[in-house]
């Protein structure tokens, strides 16, 4: 083997401890950086290239000498952990710790190293065995342990993480990490005064632990105590400024307590988080950031691509600033997603060209572009300037035959919709009402004739209504409602909205239809803190949970202000005959 003077003392340095291991580190470094190192000596420079957090030169050796980093099952392992810390070279971390398994099943550093890697990759059914071998190799350790737990976590099988998780704590008790995620377990049980706990003995242990900072935060958020976490989720973010996550709470938060300046721009950090960064972007032209840039490329003579991005709900929230653009001489295009096509052609602003996002004509691959919902940053929008007016959205035309409601005869015609998209599990269960409480005491006032109930619910949550569906005054309409088009035709025929907090209930604002919105208590940023009125849609009244979980106290105020509104108590009528 070749000597390299630098190499060796920097390594001798770096297994004796001593303190001058990083500066004999960079040496070996700069040698590297002025000529290439033998090939026998690759394995030693990208060792050392790793403890100096150069990853991308480290991975570079593996890839000029992949004969050296293939040799040994040590290579491999090395190779895996450089390629780890490269989100491109991801496949190639994979491939070698399943290589390095291969040759060596017990070899638990591979094991484990790959387990945290479809962790990260959010592969978790995967990652369990890894762990799991892991751990009847080395039942000691603590890290297996710990990593394990945040896996059951993320399946949610919450009494077995606790377990791991536990596990891990005994055997490293004064480890910041395990108390923070112990913490995550109880904080997604929503037993929060355990989380908060676990958050704080995180910190008292390490006070730069960022994440229980954001944690703890997050958990007052979650009990709708904005003005309290907010300077805990601000803390995070100055002890990691780079967490976009973080930051990007920071924004909802500022968003959610009316303070629009901040928020937006903070707002803006959104496509940079786990949740959002993988959209997809339809076009590859210049994303426009200011005001100024689009005057001047209306100037130019070219169209604004505005483009669709989250729900259907923030869609229909959103649209209303295309409005704004038009009346400031901006020539734009709208592209969404398919369910919404028909409505906004038929019910939108005319003359604005509506295209379909998920099959984008080739002519606007590469035009100018904004995400529908930069466009408040953009416009500087403030609660006082909210473009606030509705309707926005006008009906074409009379309702088609099919979506005709008869009148009742008698009393109001109300829509009812109780459960959320369940595609997102979590604001699933947070945002949906059971259905049968409400309706228990909404019956009397139906077979009385006082109100009829109109279902504009979808999906597999239609089935808690059927103990009533045969019901005289009780009527579903999702079979005729194949896009928002036809549900806005329903809608507007109505007297009342009831709604949780979904797409209906946005449709239902910008056609300023009455609606009364029912909420969790950490109610999402759009809705405010407290309010019961919406500086979105001044249609809407806002029904609150009391704490979270709380639909008992939502539902009786709903039932209260129906009787107010019909002149009766209708906890009476249920001892009345029909």
């Amino acid at each position: 083997m070749a000597s390299h003077p630098a190499w060796v003392h920097a390594l001798a340095a770096l297994n004796s401890g001593t303190l001058e291991a990083p500066a004999a580190l960079e040496q070996a470094s700069r040698e590297l950086d002025a000529a290439s190192p033998d090939p026998s000596w690759a394995l030693v420079a990208a060792l050392a290239l790793w403890q100096l957090k150069r990853y991308g030169d480290a991975y570079g050796l593996c890839r000029a000498y992949p004969a050296t980093f293939g040799q040994s099952v040590e290579a491999l392992v090395l190779k895996g952990m450089v390629a780890r810390r490269l989100p491109e070279a991801a496949a190639d971390a994979e491939a070698a710790f399943r290589e390095a398994i291969a040759r060596e099943p017990q070899r638990v550093d591979a094991l484990y190293n790959l387990g945290n890697l479809l962790n990260d990759a959010q592969r978790y059914e995967q990652a369990i065995p890894l762990y799991e071998r892991c751990l009847s190799l080395h039942p000691d350790n603590a890290n297996h342990w710990h990593n394990y737990g945040i896996t059951l976590r993320e399946l949610n099988r919450v009494a077995e993480a606790e377990r791991a998780l536990q596990l891990a704590l005994q055997l490293d008790p004064r480890n910041p990490d395990i108390w923070c995620n112990i913490g995550l377990v109880a904080h997604n049980q929503e037993r929060f005064e355990q989380a908060k706990a676990c958050y704080r003995q995180s910190i008292d242990l390490d006070s730069h632990h960022s994440s229980s900072w954001h944690n703890l935060g997050q958990s007052l958020l979650d009990q709708a105590r904005p003005e309290e976490a907010l300077p805990l989720l601000r803390r995070g973010c100055e002890l990691d400024p780079v967490s976009s996550d973080a930051l990007f709470n920071v924004a909802l938060t500022e968003l959610l307590l009316g303070n629009y300046r901040d928020g937006w721009r903070l707002y803006e950090g959104r496509f940079a988080t786990k949740q959002f960064n993988n959209t997809l972007v339809p076009s590859t032209g210049p994303w426009l950031n200011s005001l100024q840039e689009c005057q001047q490329v209306a100037a130019a003579g070219q169209q604004i691509l505005i483009w669709s991005e989250q729900g259907i709900g923030d869609m229909i929230q959103f649209v209303r600033f295309i409005g704004v653009l038009q009346a400031l001489g901006l020539p734009v295009a709208f592209a969404t997603r398919k369910p919404l096509i028909p409505l906004f052609k038929q019910w939108l602003i005319e003359a604005v060209p509506v295209l379909d996002q998920d099959d984008l004509p080739a002519e606007w691959h590469q035009a100018p572009h904004i995400p529908l919902m930069s466009l408040p940053a953009l416009l500087g929008t403030e609660l006082a300037t909210i473009p606030a007016h509705t309707p926005y959205l006008q009906a074409p035309g009379p309702p088609p035959t099919e979506l005709y409601v008869e009148p009742p005869p008698g009393g109001l015609a109300i829509g009812l919709v109780w459960a959320s998209n369940p595609e997102n599990q979590g604001l699933y269960r947070k945002k949906s009402l059971p259905l049968a409480p409400l309706m228990q005491r909404l019956m009397p006032a139906v077979r009385h004739q006082l109100i009829e109930l109109h279902s504009l619910q979808v999906g597999n949550d239609l089935d808690q209504l059927l103990p009533w569906q045969q019901e005289e005054g009780i009527h579903g309409w999702h079979e005729r409602l194949p896009h928002f088009a036809a549900t806005a035709h329903v809608v507007r025929q109505l007297d009342l909205i009831i709604s949780v907090d979904t797409a209906v209930a946005h449709l239902a604002g910008a056609l300023h239809q009455p609606t009364w919105l029912l909420l969790p208590a950490s109610a999402d940023f759009r809705w405010l803190h407290q309010q019961i009125d919406c500086p979105w849609y001044s249609s809407l009244r806002l029904f609150r949970q009391a704490s979270p979980g709380d639909w008992p106290s939502v539902i009786d105020a709903v039932v209260d202000t129906l009787g107010e509104v019909l002149g009766l108590d209708l906890d009476q009528l249920a001892d009345l005959p029909a």
